[in-house]
């Protein structure tokens, strides 16, 4: 890559990985609508000025960080309402590669989450989903988690917002080109001040969770209510005791007392507390034992704007473009060279080869491994390829994880942004630029910051375009032309037409009952699927025609013992699953209820 920014965005391919689509049975329908609706109305944002979440280089190393440009209170959503990109089986599909391949595509790969945390688990055997915005750039960190993914955001996702501007699924050629799963949010799950970083959950294998020579974020709260009875404790009776004898106190209870209650886990916790109960009080005004441990975790605001770029400059919003589907909207106006967006890059090399999904078939139709046994051949591309940048002359495409930068449409002479290198001084982009290809897919994406900037003032409201460059211009319309010739002897189901139809707010139809037409979901584009968490406790056993019993289970929208975390809630991908409807009761008035057979487990019956 030369000095001079040549990015273009990638020649569109237009064959969809799998038409197959998901539709989810909620049970309780009312209850998720009304949380859906709510998720919707928060995710839209405000129209404040401030800036509420903020990228730069991470407190705790040389990688990016996000940063609260506000506060916020626990539940509340944090940032604008993202796309998410899927790619389905890519390590399958470049099994056979060399392994210095499979070591850069590793590397790729590392910087995507998995597809358990917005509902895309069941659409291959492997999903892994790139995603950008503050779900990219948060780091993590096993002590101070204040964020997660809000799964019912996309678990719950509606889209009525295209459906009502005239956009037919069934007939675009817009459908496969652009992802449909989108409101990917984070959600606070502590306070956050303004300043602060924010810290996502990675799971306990990325943390370390079970590691007790290192604190976790349990230890930290923990010790911080520990700490507040000690210091209760010795501003009450420090003073009468002596202060030879309230040391021995504050030992015993750091040492014995530590050991007796925390076990394997005191060193851990230990390593929060002062060498004397004389610094209990200052832990406490310095925020608690996290941050007094990682006092760089809050960084001035004025610092962050001045130096980190605004991630919550666009909204998503329907574009006015024929088949574009949603768009970016500026959420206030931006000047002449004022950055819209930041855009870290993630060098995929080999990015063409690496999402060509090859399949090759013997004359039985089972598939093999070459093409040397191969009767027939067919080949995809991932739909990831038309979110990707590249350079014409280049082997590496690089995914643009900004923020809703995926929602960034072709605008051609109408652009109103341009793309030009990072100019913050704590992004190496000139060391990347000086590197071998080969290299390029080891440099963090703190490194490869390519601006969105304003070529001319962008007024609130107003769609944000970049010129995708004449190649895609006339990629896009010979695929057009193409799909009105190929959609003439095809009809295709709408996942979302029905997700729509059984669960809008003005009136939705009931699920087919089994002595009802169910033609529409036992096709092969279209899944019946439902969210079950049901109570094992409760089971009840029915007698069937034949003598035996089948064991019922009542769903559950969220246990008892739900966590801070919000990860044992129903409304969770792992949750979801195929399904099969065996009873329905009710009517429109009541609601109705269902009675579904898993897929997973055909030996039970859940019912809501």
């Amino acid at each position: 890559l030369k000095k001079q920014l040549a990015l273009r965005v990638t020649t569109a391919a237009l064959s969809t990985t799998s038409d197959c689509e998901t539709m989810v049975v909620q049970a309780n329908r009312c209850l998720l609508l009304l949380v859906a609706a709510a998720v919707l109305a928060a995710g839209k944002g405000d129209d404040s000025e401030q800036c509420g979440v903020y990228i730069a280089e991470s407190s705790t190393d040389h990688v990016l960080g996000s940063f609260a440009g506000k506060s916020y209170q626990r539940d509340e959503l944090i940032g604008s309402s993202d796309a998410i990109v899927q790619a389905f089986d890519l390590r399958y599909h470049n099994r056979n590669e060399d392994e210095q391949f499979t070591a850069m595509f590793e590397n790729f790969l590392g910087t995507c989450w998995s597809a358990d945390s917005n509902g895309g688990t069941t659409e291959a055997e492997e999903v892994i989903s790139a995603v950008g915005g503050p779900c990219f750039s948060s780091a993590g960190h096993v002590g101070m988690i204040n964020a997660v993914i809000y799964q019912p955001a996309t678990l719950l996702k509606s889209d009525t917002d295209l459906l009502s501007s005239g956009y037919d699924e069934s007939t675009s050629p817009g459908r496969g080109a652009f992802t449909l799963h989108h409101n990917l949010t984070l959600i606070a799950v502590d306070k956050i001040t303004a300043g602060s970083e924010i810290f996502l959950d990675f799971g306990s294998e990325y943390n370390g969770y079970e590691d007790v020579t290192k604190a976790n974020i349990d230890d930290y709260r923990k010790m911080d209510e520990a700490i507040e009875k000690m210091l209760e404790f010795f501003n009450k009776h420090a003073e009468n005791i002596g202060e030879k004898a309230a040391d021995e106190v504050y030992q015993f209870m750091k040492n014995d007392v530590l050991d007796l209650t925390a076990e394997a886990r005191a060193p851990a916790a230990r390593s929060l507390l002062p060498s004397t109960y004389h610094g209990l009080q200052e832990i406490m005004d310095k925020g608690g034992s996290a941050l007094n441990t990682y006092p760089s975790v809050v960084k001035d605001v004025d610092w962050l704007k001045n130096n980190a770029y605004c991630q919550d400059n666009l909204v998503v919003g329907v574009s006015e473009i024929e088949h574009a589907g949603r768009g970016a909207f500026a959420k206030r106006e931006m000047k002449k060279g004022e950055v819209v967006a930041p855009m870290p890059l993630v060098a995929l090399n080999y990015g063409r080869k690496a999402l060509t999904m090859t399949e090759y078939l013997n004359e039985h139709g089972q598939e093999v491994d070459s093409d040397e046994d191969a009767a027939t051949t067919t080949v995809k591309t991932q739909q990831m390829l038309n979110y990707m940048l590249e350079h014409p002359q280049s082997s590496v495409l690089f995914f643009p994880a900004g923020p809703l930068v995926p929602y960034v449409n072709h605008g051609g002479k109408d652009a109103n942004v341009k793309m030009i290198w990072s100019t913050k001084p704590w992004s190496n982009v000139k060391n990347a630029q000086k590197l071998e290809v080969e290299s390029l897919s080891g440099v963090g994406a703190v490194d490869m910051i390519v601006e969105l900037v304003a070529i001319r003032p962008i007024k609130k409201g107003e769609e944000v375009l970049l010129d995708y460059g004449e190649s895609w211009a006339k990629a896009w319309k010979k695929h057009t032309d193409e799909w009105k010739k190929k959609m003439k002897k095809v009809t295709l189901k709408s996942a979302m037409v029905l997700n729509e139809n059984h669960h809008s707010t003005e009136k939705a139809a009931p699920f087919p009952a089994p002595s009802e037409d169910d033609s529409d979901f036992g096709n092969e584009n279209v899944a019946l699927q439902c969210l079950l968490l049901y109570d094992v406790d409760k089971v009840e056993r029915r007698r069937n025609e034949d003598g035996t019993r089948t064991k019922v289970y009542p769903w559950i929208p969220h246990p008892a013992n739900a966590n801070r975390l919000k990860t044992d809630s129903a409304i969770r991908s792992i949750n979801r699953g195929g399904c099969r409807i065996v009873e329905r009761s009710g009517d429109e008035a009541s609601g109705y209820r269902y009675v579904v057979q898993p897929e997973s487990n055909p030996d039970i019956l859940v019912k809501n």
